[in-house]
């Protein structure tokens, strides 16, 4: 493996990462009430989409949220 390949790696996981920390910040609130089924449900199917959502970093960067490319102004 190439010492730039396994830069970019580096850098990508850091960035997921650093976006599931902040995605998940979000959520706990939840904690207090995980004894209970329904939302310990909920907490996992928020928890599979944030990290999702941190996997998928770069295109977030890339693609605006209505789905447009961003420019560089």
């Amino acid at each position: 493996m190439s010492i730039w390949l396994l830069t970019a790696w580096v850098t990508y996981l850091l960035g997921v990462v650093i976006q599931w920390l902040n995605l998940n910040q979000e959520f706990k609130e939840l904690d207090e009430y995980s004894n209970f089924p329904i939302i310990w449900a909920a907490q996992v199917v928020l928890s599979a989409g944030c990290l999702l959502e941190a996997l998928a970093w770069p295109y977030s960067l890339i693609v605006d949220i209505d789905g447009t490319f961003s420019s560089v102004k």
